[in-house]
């Protein structure tokens, strides 16, 4: 019975799988849910949008990276201006000051220059003016004015005296030797005046008598510079 039953069923087909059933509360929810989805598919954009984009980016970053190095090369070359700019105002710098500094030292080798002399020729003042005070010139200066001192009184007493005959007969020899001394004077000025070139004349007759006049003048120059020098 087994076996009849066995052959009887034999291969039978397969059967679908069954769903299991839904509660009728999801059973309305469901339709709800699985609704066409062809307005989110619109919503994406299409492969040549894509590409379109992708070149506009792609061009936006090259003329970016282009802009990028142009204002990298303008920096780097107002850079180097910049630095010639400064090398040179330094250089000018530089050049001024040593010009400065050469000008500053000439100058003070000039004042120590100067200093040397003036210090050499204070040098020799002072050791005039003491070989001077350490001559023995005063002595006879004061002798010579101790004299005349003298002489002054005795001329003042002689003066208050009545004149003598004798003092008369000096005082005419004396203005007989003056007019004599006149005389010859003249007389060897018009032998110069005869000469060819009066200007030699003049210039003879003046050192005649400077040569003349010299040792009292010399006498008159030293008393009064050691007057001076005394008062100092």
């Amino acid at each position: 019975m087994e076996g009849e039953q066995m052959f009887q069923s034999g291969p039978q087909p397969a059967l679908p799988p069954q769903q299991p059933q839904q509660p009728p509360q999801q059973q309305q929810l469901q339709p709800r849910y699985q609704q066409p989805t062809e307005p989110m598919n619109a919503l994406q954009p299409s492969a040549a949008a894509l590409t379109s984009m992708e070149q506009s980016i792609h061009k936006s970053i090259r003329v970016a990276q282009e802009v990028a190095d142009e204002v990298r090369l303008n920096a780097k070359k107002e850079a180097e201006l910049i630095v010639q700019e400064a090398e040179k105002n330094a250089d000018r710098i530089i050049n001024e000051a040593l010009q400065k500094a050469r000008a500053v030292h000439s100058e003070l080798l000039d004042l120590k220059q100067k200093a040397t002399v003036y210090r050499a020729r204070f040098r020799t003042l002072v050791q005039s003016h003491l070989d001077i005070l350490e001559n023995s010139d005063w002595e006879s200066l004061e002798e010579l004015e101790s004299n005349l001192e003298e002489t002054g009184k005795q001329l003042e007493q002689y003066a208050d005296r009545t004149q003598t005959p004798e003092l008369l007969m000096d005082h005419q020899q004396t203005q007989e030797f003056r007019n004599q001394e006149y005389h010859n004077q003249e007389y060897h000025n018009q032998e110069y005046r005869n000469m060819e070139d009066p200007n030699m004349i003049d210039e003879v007759a003046a050192s005649y008598m400077e040569e003349e006049d010299e040792p009292r003048r010399e006498l008159r120059r030293t008393s009064r510079k050691l007057k001076k020098k005394a008062m100092f």
